[in-house]
């Protein structure tokens, strides 16, 4: 009893075409799972898995070879750019925009200048405020040892009579 979801002789022709026409094309090999899934039906897991486990190892040469074909196209491809004219409406909206982003970071670095001044300014207030409550405590505590001296409760590293 053959399985419902096997893989039949033309699925697998169908996931190795394009799995080396994307290699061929500078494509991924998970783009070429997620395309072959949506044709065969099949997720591109279950394609990625029949690939790797089954078909890969079959078509060693046939891989190389579209590498080969690759490496060639993007060859071409870079001496096409270095020889096509410079666009310089493209140069100048890059540095335009490249502007934007200088004086948004600017901005940005001036809110946070801001913020630390701020933060700063707070930690100052906090410390003196704890400076004032340090230096009334003492202040209280000088008047509470004065008024016990002065109603004899506290003589000479003695210790109060209550």
């Amino acid at each position: 009893m053959k399985r419902s979801d096997s893989w039949s002789s033309q699925d697998d022709n169908l996931l190795t075409q394009t799995v080396l026409s994307y290699i061929e094309g500078g494509k991924t090999q998970l783009q070429a799972f997620d395309d072959s899934g949506e044709l065969l039906d099949r997720t591109p897991a279950a394609c990625g898995f029949r690939w790797n486990s089954f078909l890969r190892h079959k078509f060693k040469k046939e891989i190389n070879e579209a590498k080969i074909i690759k490496n060639q196209n993007n060859t071409s491809k870079s001496n096409t750019k270095s020889q096509s004219l410079v666009n310089f409406d493209d140069i100048i909206k890059y540095l335009y925009a490249l502007k934007q982003d200088l004086l948004l970071s600017e901005a940005q670095i001036q809110q946070l200048k801001a913020k630390i001044r701020d933060v700063s300014l707070e930690i100052d207030s906090r410390r003196n405020e704890m400076s004032l409550n340090t230096s009334q405590n003492r202040e209280a505590l000088a008047t509470l040892i004065t008024k016990a001296t002065e109603l004899g409760l506290f003589n000479h590293n003695k210790k109060p009579a209550i």
